[in-house]
């Protein structure tokens, strides 16, 4: 066998720009408006269970719990995103931060240097690739 083909990660970095911290902010915070409307309409909801005349308390102490733990998750999910708001404030311009890892298909053969094949990068500035590194 003089070759084969695996596929390899390729990690994925962003530039920071003023308009990648404006991206960024912008749909944090997007995303933030969102959570709360979501915790609203929970609020809402339980609002106007505990308000009708029901019998079957247990089903609406269920139901009300039910409610709760997905109140919780947001809220939970929502300080998680205001603590991204305040790491993504605090970026120096020109810094790289990970966006995530792609797969590609590399053929590989004796002699090949591991290193340089396991440890590509590509660089995006604006959403746009100025730099490939192996």
């Amino acid at each position: 066998m003089d070759s084969i083909t695996l596929q390899s990660p390729v990690t994925v970095k962003a530039k920071v720009t003023e308009k990648f911290k404006t991206d960024m902010l912008f749909n944090l915070k997007r995303e933030i408006e969102k959570i709360d409307a979501e915790v609203s309409h929970i609020d809402k909801d339980m609002k106007q269970l505990l308000a009708e005349e029901n019998n079957d308390m247990q089903r609406v102490s269920a139901m009300l719990q039910r409610m709760e733990e997905e109140k919780h998750k947001r809220l939970s999910y929502k300080e998680n995103l205001n603590h991204k708001i305040a790491d993504t404030e605090g970026l120096e311009i020109g810094a790289e931060v990970v966006q995530g890892t792609l797969q590609r298909l590399i053929e590989i053969k004796v002699g090949d240097m591991m290193p340089e094949i396991m440890n590509t990068e590509l660089l995006v500035e604006d959403g746009k690739i100025i730099e490939m590194r192996a």
